[in-house]
C-alpha cells in the first residue's frame, strides 16, 4: 500500500482550529488543542497559517520511519490497513526517543500520560479533514 497522509494548505487555512478540536474530541473526548494530533503553523508576519500533521515517513527498503526505528520497545508500528505510523500507548515507556527522531517534530508528548502521540490518520477517516469548513486539508 502506498503511504498516504495529510496534506494542508495555507491558502486555504484561517487558523480557526476547527480541526484541532475535531482532532483532540476524537482521541481524548475533550476539546483542546493542545491534545490534538494536528497542528497549525503560524506566521502571524504574513497572516499565513498552514495545518500539519506527521508526514507518515516511508522509507524503502523496509519502510520503517525514524520514529519506528527509535523506539527501543517497539511501541511504533505501521498500521496495514492505512499504512499509517501508529504509537501504541500501552508499549509506550515515554523515553521521548521518537520525538527526537521526528524530522518534523510532529511526535508530541502527553504530560499527563507519559506517552508520546501523533497523527495515525484517525485509522483511516481523519476527522480533521471532515471537519474543516475551509478544505485546507486534504487526506491523499
Amino acid at each position: 500500500m502506498a503511504r498516504q497522509a495529510l496534506v494542508g494548505y495555507f491558502d486555504q487555512c484561517t487558523g480557526c482550529e476547527m480541526c484541532m478540536l475535531a482532532c483532540s474530541m476524537e482521541k481524548y473526548g475533550v476539546y483542546s488543542p493542545k491534545k490534538a494530533h494536528i497542528r497549525i503553523s503560524r506566521d502571524l508576519r504574513k497572516v499565513v497559517f498552514t495545518p500539519m500533521a506527521c508526514i507518515q515517513c516511508d522509507k524503502p527498503p523496509n519502510h520503517d520511519a525514524p520514529c519506528m526505528r527509535s523506539c527501543p520497545v517497539g511501541a511504533i508500528t505501521r498500521d496495514s490497513r492505512t499504512n499509517a505510523v501508529v504509537i501504541i500507548p500501552e508499549k509506550c515507556t515515554g523515553c521521548r526517543l521518537c520525538i527526537e527522531a521526528c524530522p518534523i517534530n510532529m511526535v508530541q508528548f502527553d504530560e499527563e500520560a507519559k506517552k508520546a502521540f501523533k497523527c495515525d490518520l484517525c485509522f483511516g477517516e481523519p476527522k480533521c479533514v471532515q471537519y474543516c469548513q475551509f478544505n485546507a486539508i486534504e487526506y491523499k
